[in-house]
């Protein structure tokens, strides 16, 4: 079977994309992916930003996330993304995004870290290996962020209103999910769209 096309688009302080995100990890080592990450802020500047990040989602995802590997904690605040999706991008050029994704989810999910700050973003960065001198320069000059901005429009023209929304596949065997999915339904989507 070929490699699935999955175009996702999800947020690092979204706990249904951090739980999606880590089952399409798992996944990947069953099945052939080629997963194309895109940026979609949930809180972009100016709007403000909620006072309290609650824990009404904690619950229902517990399951999935415990299915997935990942644990949940409560992170004590709402943070900006641009600069961690910035990250993210940078990160890919250098071959590693998937690890720069899930070391900025396991920091805001897990650690409580503020991933809005290019001083947090940076140290990240490290942990993958990305050179900090060259990680904060990328930041700094906002390198990335016409590409974060147009990965927004382009949901936002596309249709897709919250995180994490995925397309799975090409053609008639292409499907959209929304939400959290169980492992199950992910594996499923792309079996149908890899046959």
């Amino acid at each position: 079977m070929a490699a699935v096309a999955v175009v996702v688009f999800s947020d690092f302080t979204c706990p249904f994309s951090y739980v999606t995100e880590a089952a399409l990890r798992k996944l990947g080592g069953e099945v052939e992916l080629a997963v194309d990450y895109r940026a979609f802020e949930l809180f972009p500047a100016p709007a403000p930003l909620p006072l309290d990040a609650g824990m009404e989602w904690a619950d229902p995802l517990r399951p999935l996330a415990e299915e997935a590997g990942i644990q949940l904690l409560r992170p004590g605040y709402q943070a900006r993304t641009r600069k961690a999706h910035e990250a993210a991008r940078h990160a890919e050029e250098h071959g590693a995004g998937a690890e720069m994704r899930a070391v900025l989810f396991d920091g805001y999910f897990r650690e409580g870290l503020d991933i809005g700050r290019i001083d947090v973003l940076v140290e990240l960065g490290e942990r993958v290996g990305l050179d900090r001198t060259e990680m904060k320069v990328v930041l700094d000059i906002d390198r990335f962020s016409d590409a974060v901005l147009g990965d927004h429009e382009a949901a936002l023209r596309s249709g897709v209103q919250e995180t994490p929304t995925l397309g799975v596949g090409s053609g008639a065997a292409a499907r959209v999910l929304v939400g959290a999915q169980p492992y199950a339904a992910l594996r499923a989507a792309v079996t149908v769209a890899g046959e």
